[in-house]
């Protein structure tokens, strides 16, 4: 049991609720909105949302993962009311919402990162449902990571000094929690990185392999699309590892301190809270930004739209030619890739 706070405390446990209450506000509002999208918006309507694109699936299991985080999250009300945290069904119930809501924002965030890396750098087309059949993986490891423990343990959650997680061992809490985070944004780095460097063609797409590019190396580009339109594209993609780093880091070099027995001040937890709490907010406000495909009503006739378009469909350049003989005569017939910088309708060879 922990309690009494003192004022200091119940105030940054109230700053904490009021960024999770954000969050869930903006998950939640999204989350209705494509609800309404969906079922009242006449079919194949502009304003619709669909579900036929791979993206769309990760998106929404995303959104999803950050409304689980967020109800843990608000749950800690009642230990503010009550000014303190004690073991019993309420904390169970935190515990196991703040756990799914971790590792499932962890693994969709994997799921996203993997599905652009395959498709914009592998250049490989997904199969139909490929993408439930990555999220039935996803959520079945979320089934494994959550039920096992508790089952063979009875009950692995209780009060963890403000609020109620995993209880158990210092090992118990980063294999079944902490590890999973970090992988997602070792894993955001890995991809974005070889996805930058592949835009601005440091790195080229040889067949099935990636290879450095060559100094005087002669390489298809397009006219009249300057490197400006390219660097813009780099640093949206650098965007989301770096979002999801800055809240994943403070609040994990707080719980490594305390792991190793040092004192950390309660501000700087509260800080740390109140950065991973707003993750919802955060993947709210990127998705409508920079990926407008995804939202309902929204059109794009900017360069990105054929990124965009990649992405979310997973459409390839070519099917069974090579490289650069596709990007010579397939691009008049697919009008969503006729502005994207790698695939421009004015085509000249260029040493670099």
């Amino acid at each position: 049991m922990s309690g009494p706070f003192d004022f200091e405390t119940r105030l940054g446990m109230v700053f904490v609720v009021a960024a999770t209450s954000t969050s869930a506000l903006a998950v939640g509002g999204v989350l209705l909105y494509i609800a309404y999208s969906a079922v009242t918006i006449q079919r194949n309507a502009s304003r619709r949302w669909t579900t036929n694109t791979h993206i769309h699936y990760y998106f929404l299991n995303l959104l999803v993962s950050d409304f689980i985080q967020a109800v843990g999250g608000l749950l800690s009300i009642k230990w503010i009311i009550e000014d303190s945290v004690y073991p019993g069904p309420f904390c169970t119930a935190q515990g196991f919402f703040v756990h799914v809501g971790d590792i499932s924002v962890a693994l969709s965030t994997m799921a996203i990162a993997l599905h652009i890396l395959q498709v914009l750098v592998l250049e490989w087309k997904p199969p139909p449902k490929f993408a439930l059949l990555i999220l039935a993986i996803n959520w079945l490891s979320i089934l494994i990571l959550v039920v096992v423990p508790n089952v063979v343990q009875h009950n692995i959650y209780g009060p963890t000094g403000y609020w109620c997680w995993i209880d158990r061992s210092t090992a118990e809490q980063i294999g079944l929690d902490y590890m999973w985070m970090w992988m997602a944004a070792v894993l955001n780095i890995v991809s974005y990185l070889l996805l930058v460097l592949v835009i601005k063609r440091v790195v080229l797409v040889d067949g099935n392999r990636l290879r450095w590019r060559r100094r005087r190396e002669t390489i298809v580009a397009p006219y009249g699309m300057g490197t400006l339109a390219e660097n813009v594209k780099a640093t949206q993609m650098l965007f989301y590892p770096l979002v999801y780093i800055i809240i994943v880091l403070p609040i994990s070099a707080a719980r490594f301190s305390q792991f190793w027995g040092h004192n950390v001040p309660y501000a700087v937890t509260t800080f740390a809270d109140i950065l991973f709490t707003l993750s919802g907010l955060f993947d709210t406000i990127l998705y409508a930004l920079t990926r407008p495909r995804l939202m309902p009503r929204r059109s794009s006739h900017d360069p990105q739209s054929a990124l965009l378009t990649r992405i979310a469909t997973g459409r390839m350049p070519h099917d069974g030619k090579s490289k650069t003989e596709t990007d010579r005569s397939s691009l008049y017939d697919m009008p969503e890739l006729s502005q994207s910088p790698r695939f421009g309708r004015n085509i000249v060879n260029c040493h670099v």
